[in-house]
């Protein structure tokens, strides 16, 4: 009798012992998923600009201000910015040489930037509640910077015009807002660029009419370790890294 209530304790007590795992899954209601034939406009912010913030010396640089998204399917985007930039300045006026004399003084500087960003992304699973997805851009345009000055009837300008076209790849992921059409994301990427024609041509016309042309690698040309040609071809390569951030609003056709 002893033997049998021991037997049935101890398998008591085994039975106690050994419990059983089931999986389970919970649903996070997200926002709405973009689909096939849905248009997007996204602007966003770049790592430049966040470093400009804390260092005067760099420049601040943002996303191209009209950016467009296009779904062609569920899951393949395509995409097409569009940045367009130019500063000018210009001044004019009576330069004294003594109290007696002046002469006609003036001056005027552009700089100018016209990219194009198309590119593609491919969206992964629409299953998970953060949108992953993958994708390249091919950065393509020109620049121009250009000095103008008028001293004395002496006439002196520095120009340089460059074409420009890149390749990159990048990585990133959004969360859509509620239901609402609107998504903030982030993208990290690593891009090349190459840049054509990066020379500055100088030319000077003194009070007799006399043309100077030379060409330098740098705008500056009174610096002891400016070089000047009669001819010149430079062109500049640069693989580099970016993280952004991005804000889109997407809408129906």
């Amino acid at each position: 009798m002893l033997v049998i209530v021991a037997i049935v304790f101890s398998t008591s007590q085994v039975n106690a012992q050994l419990t059983t795992v089931e999986p389970s899954a919970k649903k996070i209601k997200g926002g709405n998923r973009v689909e096939a034939g849905d248009f997007g406009i996204y602007m966003g912010l770049t790592s430049d600009m966040f470093k400009g913030w804390f260092d005067k010396g760099l420049k601040v640089t943002a996303l191209p201000l009209v950016n467009f998204k296009y779904m062609a399917t569920d899951r393949m985007e395509v995409r097409l910015g569009a940045e367009f930039y130019k500063e000018s300045t210009k001044a004019s006026g009576d330069k004294l040489i003594d109290d007696t004399t002046s002469k006609p003084n003036s001056s005027s500087s552009v700089d100018s930037r016209n990219y194009f960003y198309p590119g593609f992304a491919y969206h992964f699973t629409p299953k998970n509640l953060l949108d992953v997805y993958v994708g390249a851009e091919m950065p393509i345009g020109w620049s121009r910077d250009s000095d103008k000055t008028l001293d004395a009837n002496i006439s002196k300008s520095t120009t340089k015009a460059s074409f420009d076209i890149g390749l990159g790849a990048f990585v990133g992921l959004q969360a859509y807002i509620a239901d609402l059409p609107f998504a903030i994301g982030v993208e990290y990427g690593i891009s090349g660029l190459f840049q054509t024609c990066l020379k500055y041509k100088h030319e000077m016309i003194d009070a007799d009419s006399q043309k100077t042309i030379y060409y330098t690698k740098d705008p500056a040309v009174f610096q002891s370790n400016t070089d000047i040609y009669s001819d010149l071809k430079a062109k500049k390569g640069e693989v580099g890294q970016q993280f952004r951030v991005t804000f889109t609003y997407y809408f129906k056709r």
